[in-house]
Order: C-alpha cells, then sequence, then structure tokens
C-alpha cells in the first residue's frame, strides 16, 4: 500500500487491536491540541485571540489543568477571563436601566428579554470550544481519508474487514463521509459492509459483557474470563466512543 502523509496515521491506528481506530486517532488529536494550547500557541497572537473567543468546554478545561505547566495555563485564562468580563460588560447600561426603571401594574420591565439576551451569550460561550472545534475538523478529514481509502486501496479494505469495526459514534460519522464521497454503487456496498460488520461487533461484545457478569456468580469461579475482564470499558468505547482512564 503507498503511504502518504494524510494516510499514515490512519494505517498506524490499524495496527493497533482496538474497538475502534478513529478512536485513537481522536485521542491523539486531542493530546496534541491540549498540549498545543499550552504550549507553542502561547507565542501566536491569532491562536490567542481565538482561544479568546471561544473559550473550551469542561472537559478540555480539566484536560488543561491536569497538564504540569501552570503559568501557561494562568496565562491563557488571564485573557480568557478578561474576554468573559468584556461580554459581560456589554450588558451593564441595559442593567442599569432595569434597575432604574419603575415598572407599573401594566407595563412590564423588559427584564424578559434582557435575561433572555444574557442567556443566549452564556450559551453561546458554553457550548464553544476552540479544541472540539480543532478535533471536529480534523476528524472530518480522517473520515474522508478513510473513505478514500476504502474505495482506491484493497489491501487497507481487507485490514477493515479484519479489525473490530467502529464505535457508534464513528459508525455515525464514516457513514456519513461515505453518502457524501461514494457512488451510489459504492455507497451501497460499503453500508452493507459497515451494517454487518457493526452488528457483529456489538453482538460480539455483548456476549463478552454478559460473561463478565456471569463471572460474579459463586457457582461460575472456576470459569475462565476469556475476554470478559475489560469488557464494562470496551463495551462504553463501542457505543459512546473512547473514555479517559484515570492516570
Amino acid at each position: 500500500m503507498k503511504e502518504q502523509i494524510y494516510t499514515i496515521p490512519i494505517n498506524e491506528a490499524y495496527e493497533t487491536d482496538c474497538e475502534c481506530p478513529l478512536c485513537l486517532l481522536e485521542k491523539k488529536c486531542e493530546e496534541e491540541a491540549v498540549d498545543y494550547a499550552l504550549g507553542a500557541a502561547m507565542m501566536e497572537p491569532d491562536f490567542r485571540m481565538e482561544s479568546n473567543q471561544k473559550g473550551y468546554c469542561g472537559k478540555h478545561f480539566e484536560m488543561l489543568n491536569e497538564k504540569p505547566n501552570k503559568l501557561s495555563l494562568a496565562l491563557v485564562m488571564e485573557t480568557l477571563v478578561a474576554e468573559n468580563i468584556t461580554e459581560l460588560e456589554k450588558f451593564t447600561k441595559k442593567i442599569d436601566d432595569l434597575k432604574k426603571d419603575k415598572c407599573g401594574l401594566f407595563r412590564k420591565s423588559g427584564s424578559k428579554e434582557i435575561v433572555d439576551e444574557l442567556c443566549q451569550m452564556l450559551k453561546k460561550r458554553e457550548d464553544s470550544c476552540i479544541i472540539c472545534d480543532k478535533i471536529n475538523y480534523t476528524m472530518g478529514r480522517y473520515t474522508e481519508v478513510f473513505i478514500d481509502m476504502w474505495r482506491t486501496e484493497p489491501e487497507f479494505r481487507s485490514r477493515v474487514e479484519q479489525s473490530k469495526g467502529f464505535c457508534l459514534v464513528h459508525m455515525r460519522k464514516i457513514l456519513e463521509a461515505a453518502e457524501k464521497n461514494l457512488s451510489d454503487k459504492q455507497l451501497k456496498e460499503f453500508a452493507v459492509f459497515l451494517y454487518e460488520k457493526q452488528t457483529a461487533q456489538i453482538k460480539r461484545i455483548s456476549e463478552e459483557v454478559h460473561r463478565f457478569t456471569l463471572k460474579f456468580d459463586y457457582r461460575n469461579k472456576d470459569m475462565e474470563w476469556g475476554n470478559a475482564q475489560d469488557a464494562p470499558v470496551r463495551s462504553i468505547e463501542k457505543v459512546a466512543g473512547t473514555i479517559r482512564k484515570s492516570e
């Protein structure tokens, strides 16, 4: 198989025995994005400006906080908090006017409109994350490359057929990429393959989880674990994608 710069990470992911190779890619993208935010990005004004505007989701704030470089984190938070203050202060005049307003029995104060507008601003910031955006963009490109490799590389297709498939999250994203990038005939073939692969793999992990539960019955104390010892974690990964493990 002829490798190019954008196919190497996908091929490397398929060298690992896992429930979803795309989850491995996504985890790698996430770690690199977090490291970048507290590293090289500190010297890039454009990134800092975007970081201040978009902020970070709760998960990625947690990951940033777990990194040892607390000075970089403090510098990120200093300007990010300042941006939040700027956004809040846009409502100062409206709140001052609200304080002065003497609404009568038959006249509303306008507080509902102001509260709605304030909530919309806060929700927009709450839902925004520069790291999530970077991951979504990169993984979008990877799914397109995956479909192209499936379409053009028989050896890669064979590796996919021998794999454990994907988590259900990446199953959807792969199908969306296939719908955009394959002909009708190719899409039909791929959809049938993926559906049958995923159904078989979900049933396989269901059996492993069931075996795990059976081991807690004293009557099965001599039963071999087989592949069931970590089945609960892998079943979560199969359904919802990679979960972060405590260090």
